[in-house]
């Protein structure tokens, strides 16, 4: 998952691989976060990854909330790759397999080729 991040003037929502896969962590800093006055609401989706928090804008900015968010990781994304990367790896594997056997067996004939190949 990629990080998202949605800000307005009086909410902030961010939804991350960190979230998901670290609620105790994030529920420690959800209870320290309550005890700011000029934030409102948080609202926790555990299994979207996903913490939205309402703030008063006359007391606290959107970035400063962030930056607190970001030194504890929050915006960290794992980096496993994508559904679409694998594919690309998996068929060009695939592809180079196959493009290999080709030339091999127009090369050697079909039987040496299989011989080779069961190895």
């Amino acid at each position: 998952m990629n990080t998202y991040i949605h800000k307005t003037s009086q909410r902030l929502r961010v939804r991350s691989d960190y979230i998901r896969h670290h609620p105790k962590a994030v529920m420690a800093l959800i209870e320290q976060l309550q005890q700011i006055d000029a934030i409102s609401n948080i609202k926790h989706k555990y299994h979207a990854g996903s913490v939205a928090i309402h703030f008063d804008r006359e007391e606290l900015d959107c970035d400063s909330l962030l930056e607190i968010l970001e030194t504890h990781e929050w915006t960290k994304s794992d980096e496993k790759p994508s559904f679409v990367e694998n594919a690309v790896v998996n068929g060009t594997k695939t592809l180079t397999k196959g493009l290999a056997t080709m030339a091999l067996k127009r090369l050697v004939g079909p039987s040496v080729s299989r011989m080779i190949m069961s190895f």
